[in-house]
């Protein structure tokens, strides 16, 4: 093998090594830890650490278990035996939320990829909103409009972005109305792309980041 194509093949390698070492660059993204009461929930309130690799902001959020059932409802995890509830207990407050600084490249596109948990009794629940706000920059609500009776609904949004700066912020806030009791998120991850995919162009924040489209996937 030439010297040349030899070292072409090293670069390219070592090119899809570092892309997957950096997969999966959320830590704790589906809130298996701290483990919760198998079948029940537990509260964490603002400024809380307690949630690995998040910080609890607003009044409070829960951490549930997939085994979790109330009101005829299954509350079923997305990815693992658990999930988050940005309305946390007793609160409803679009101020309750989590936030997590990821190491980034300058100029390097992400993909960030989140489900929300949907679920509707007639009263307590019904379809949910989770807002999304990168670096402190402007919310925007993913709504996941199907709402079972008999199970939580799980609905997959990917947002794409240009991070500018060595870290970068990530905030989920309770999107839901007031009188809603339910504002379910699970399996965030995020993953570097090679390539840009944008599909139209949102400004988040004042040179903050570049967040170019989002697309939602639905899944049971």
């Amino acid at each position: 093998m030439r010297g040349g194509l030899r070292s072409v093949l090293v670069l390219l390698a070592l090119s899809v090594f570092c892309m997957s070492a950096q997969a999966g660059m959320i830590i704790n993204g589906s809130f298996e830890a701290p483990l919760v009461t198998v079948g029940g929930f537990t509260t964490f309130s603002t400024g809380s650490t307690a949630i690995t690799g998040w910080r609890v902001v607003g009044p409070n959020v829960s951490v549930i278990s997939g085994t979790f059932s109330e009101r005829g409802i299954a509350f079923e995890a997305k990815d693992g035996q658990q999930w988050l509830d940005l309305t946390g207990h007793g609160t409803n407050s679009n101020a309750d939320g989590v936030t997590q600084d990821v190491a980034t490249a300058v100029g390097q596109m992400y993909r960030l990829t989140f489900y929300v948990g949907s679920a509707t009794d007639g009263s307590l629940y019904f379809p949910s909103t989770v807002d999304l706000s990168i670096n402190g920059g402007t919310r925007i609500g993913f709504t996941n409009p199907t709402a079972p009776t008999n199970m939580l609904n799980w609905e997959s949004f990917t947002v794409d972005f240009m991070a500018t700066g060595s870290t970068t912020n990530i905030s989920f806030y309770n999107g839901s109305a007031i009188n809603n009791n339910l504002s379910g998120l699970d399996s965030v991850s995020l993953e570097p792309l090679a390539v840009p995919e944008p599909s139209g162009l949102i400004l988040a924040g004042t040179g903050a980041v570049v967040m170019l489209g989002y697309g939602r996937r639905r899944r049971r």
